[in-house]
């Protein structure tokens, strides 16, 4: 048998080189689309913090956001390497969505070697081939991947992270190794904290090799040490920069809470009907009770345990799929074994080698058919009402205009309108109002302090009905400047004549 520590063979490269161009070309499907797709409202933050650093100077420690009225937008965030990069390629292409989305593409697919260099050392090349394919083409990666946000890239570097220490592992006195398996590990929890979950794999390695001993191991303090020093660091920052600045929110904080039991249901079952595709749930489930009889080999069954606590832990943050990122690459290595030992049987069964090739072309052939009926539906524009919205105003408002735009959340409104403002009525919480005394009181106050102009789109406009007193009180003072089937806009600045 030919050693599993070596990197790849001639017979590798061709195929997953093929598979390479092919995780690219899904990925660069709809580029250049703007942030109307499911996500839009996550991608319209860190579009604003990219769009800031190339504007207002390249300082990636002071990451910027424009809901926070007409404050500067200091926010205590992840550390901000996508945006950073993003901004600092529109210098010579200019401010385009592709830059942004092009970003995390290319941590993605270049993650892939990565993966199947690391399944290949605890089970075998077609494993490997059929978890880096699946690891390539279910929906979830595939969306994330074109995203304008942070995840993708984290786990890209969680990847990298477990194989480069699992390598460093059986030749400990490499230190460049040990370099780059701390740096990759960093980086990973840097750009996203959630991914400090691979801390229960590379514990689990590390016990694996050395035992209760790995604690008199001074080079694994070193790496524990440069992996932890940076992010520690940072976050510290992060969380100063929260005290110090409106709208003193540190990003993703909400998400660590428990939820009814129906939301952690929803969780899984949005995994295994769509994120990951029933093929592959039902697979990855088959290769859990799969032998792992290799040296590590039950990295992913940690890995796993680790995203199941964390997703119970932070069951409200986990209503968002991005979250459970972590699960496409572990339910890749654990499907990859099960599809592999499926063709194993059909091998012994008809004795024929051609058997097994078209049992494995059916597999591929029927992943790639699951994974594009789930993740079409990702692509609709839902939030172009939004953009229209935020187009609007960047026509008809002055540029230091402050703009209410009545959406929970979504950013990507103001984004495009090019201005400042605030998602709803109250910057600290933005939750809908009780009545309509509240929804008046809240507008005021912003009116106090500069809004200008007033933003319902198709999905807010009931509120003008929901509310009733609150609606006649708009129209009676304030003019509808714009109104369409998109949006409606209330110019705050004047008042209503006639």
């Amino acid at each position: 048998m030919e050693s599993k520590n070596r990197w790849l063979q001639s017979r590798e490269i061709l195929p997953l080189g093929g598979l390479l161009l092919l995780a690219l070309a899904v990925r660069l499907v709809k580029i250049s689309q703007p942030y109307v797709d499911e996500w839009s409202f996550k991608q319209g933050t860190i579009a604003m913090i990219a769009e800031n650093f190339y504007r207002n100077g390249f300082n990636i420690f002071y990451p910027q956001i424009n809901w926070a009225g007409n404050s500067a937008g200091y926010i205590g965030t992840e550390f901000p390497l996508i945006p950073f990069l993003a901004s600092l390629l529109y210098v010579p292409f200019g401010v385009h969505e592709w830059i942004g989305r092009s970003v995390s593409v290319l941590f993605s697919v270049a993650s892939l070697p990565f993966l199947y260099l690391l399944v290949r050392k605890i089970s075998n090349e077609r494993s490997a081939a059929f978890a880096a394919a699946i690891y390539a083409l279910t929906p979830l990666s595939i969306f994330a991947s074109r995203s304008f946000m942070s995840d993708m890239t984290s786990l890209s570097f969680s990847v990298v992270a477990l194989y480069l220490f699992s390598q460093w592992l059986e030749r400990s006195n490499h230190w460049p190794l040990l370099l780059a398996a701390s740096l990759a590990t960093a980086f990973a929890i840097l750009v996203k904290p959630t991914a400090a979950i691979i801390g229960a794999p590379l514990l689990y390695m590390a016990w694996e090799e050395h035992g209760w001993r790995l604690v008199f191991r001074p080079k694994l303090w070193v790496f524990a040490a440069l992996s932890l020093l940076f992010p520690i660091a940072w976050y510290l920052h992060a969380y100063l920069i929260t005290l110090s600045y409106p709208p003193h929110q540190f990003a993703g904080s909400d998400g660590v809470a428990l939820v009814d039991g129906r939301v952690y249901a929803a969780i899984v079952d949005r995994l295994i009907a769509s994120s990951l595709t029933p093929l592959v749930a039902v697979s990855m489930v088959a290769g859990l009770f799969l032998p792992s009889p290799a040296k590590h080999g039950r990295i992913f069954h940690w890995w796993l345990f680790a995203l199941c606590l964390f997703i119970f832990i932070a069951g409200f943050g986990n209503r968002h799929p991005w979250y459970q990122l972590p699960a496409v690459p572990i339910a890749a290595a654990f499907a990859g074994r099960t599809f592999d030992f499926v063709l194993r049987r059909l091998g012994a069964l008809t004795a024929a080698k051609t058997a097994e090739a078209f049992g494995g072309s059916i597999l591929f052939a029927a992943l790639v058919a699951v994974s594009y009926l789930y993740v079409r539906p990702l692509y609709y524009p839902w939030a172009l009402p939004i953009w229209n919205a935020g187009h609007e105003i960047s026509r008809i408002a002055p540029p230091d205009a402050l703009v209410i735009f009545v959406m929970d959340g979504d950013s990507s409104g103001i984004y495009y309108s090019k201005r400042k403002g605030w998602h709803a009525f109250d910057d600290s919480d933005w939750g809908i109002p009780l009545d309509s005394q509240q929804a008046i009181n809240n507008l005021e106050k912003l009116r106090q302090r500069g809004a200008s102009h007033l933003v319902f789109t198709q999905y807010t406009v009931w509120w003008l009905d929901f509310y009733d007193e609150f609606g006649k009180y708009l129209d009676s003072r304030y003019a509808r400047v714009r109104q369409t089937n998109d949006y409606v806009i209330f110019d705050l600045a004047g008042t209503q004549t006639g």
